[in-house]
């Protein structure tokens, strides 16, 4: 028969009032075939083995198990490395957000100053056949006929022949500068 235990405490105060250790050593026997049998991991002791497993408690007589030791586990990472991790990726969002609106502003600046350039290009244009407009030679030919009365020769024009001998003569006879 099963007996049932309310805490652990009362399976230490029963195994210590047991008269003979054989009955003891039959318990033991008993618990390890069990386990053996069951396929759950062992368990860790409490005295470094030297108390028996306790047998397993059966789910249909209501019997209960006795405590388990707790498993041991360790904080990976503290709450100020936590919150210091939490501080640089807020850091980085933050630049990375500055970084975005900078560019942003940079590339309207880029904008604007294409706009600018196109005006700028578009009035050289427009200043450029302006000047070829007026340097035409028909305009020019028509104006110098009408303001100033000029007009083309009929005839060919003569060619003057120089002599080099009188042009030297000249040249001695003028005061020198």
């Amino acid at each position: 028969m099963a007996k049932t235990y309310k805490n652990g405490a009362e399976i230490l105060a029963e195994r210590a009032q047991e008269p003979n250790p054989t009955a003891r050593a039959d318990a033991e026997a008993r618990v390890r075939t069990r386990i053996s049998q069951d396929p759950a991991p062992p368990r860790r002791m409490i005295y470094s083995g030297t108390m028996p497993v306790p047998a397993q408690a059966d789910a249909s007589t209501g019997a209960s198990l006795p405590p388990r030791n707790r498993k041991i586990t360790r904080r990976r990472v503290s709450p100020f490395n936590i919150i210091l991790l939490l501080m640089g990726l807020a850091a980085a969002i933050v630049l990375y957000i500055g970084n975005i609106i900078a560019v942003d502003q940079l590339v309207g600046d880029i904008h604007k100053q294409e706009i600018k350039l196109q005006v700028i290009l578009n009035e050289q244009e427009m200043l450029r056949a302006r000047i070829n407009q007026m340097s035409s030679l028909e305009r020019i030919r028509k104006r110098a006929e009408e303001e100033l009365g000029l007009q083309n020769p009929s005839a060919a024009p003569n060619w003057l022949h120089i002599d080099p001998e009188k042009a030297r003569e000249i040249e001695k006879a003028l005061p020198k500068r």
